[in-house]
């Protein structure tokens, strides 16, 4: 009769415990939203998002900018705020080459192993006609 006293003692423990560390390793959420979809390609990008549960470690978020050719044309680390918000911005340049095309490019962001992508257009916002230049909006 003690074995098996002993036998369920054991195993409530071990379920309890493992309720416990489940919740401890929640899943991580985490958005992220760009303040326009198609840029210029000397414009700045803003991103924001938000992650949820925030790392206690101070995890930073790391989003990347990828061309159309899976390049990383830009990567970078933001701060997360106890709140759980995080903003940055990626500066255009024309002068680099591997941001030079018009397209679609992806901004990944990545929190611990969790990760979300979203996409943006680049293109020219001033097309020649006949000389005379014509924004595009």
């Amino acid at each position: 009769m003690n074995k098996h006293v002993l036998f369920v003692a054991v195993t409530i423990l071990i379920l309890g415990g493992t309720g416990i560390v489940s919740q401890a390793y929640a899943a991580t959420t985490i958005t992220i939203e760009t303040d326009k979809n198609v840029y210029d390609h000397t414009d700045t990008i803003t991103i924001t998002g938000t992650v949820d549960p925030v790392d206690e470690n101070e995890v930073p978020v790391t989003i990347m900018l990828i061309n159309q050719h899976t390049s990383i044309v830009e990567i970078n680390q933001l701060v997360v705020n106890s709140d759980g918000s995080w903003s940055g911005q990626i500066v255009l340049n024309p002068e680099n080459r591997l941001q030079s095309e018009d397209g679609v490019y992806e901004i990944r962001a990545q929190y611990g192993s969790t990760k979300i992508t979203t996409s943006i257009e680049l293109t020219n916002a001033v097309e020649t006609s006949e000389g005379v230049g014509t924004e595009v909006g």
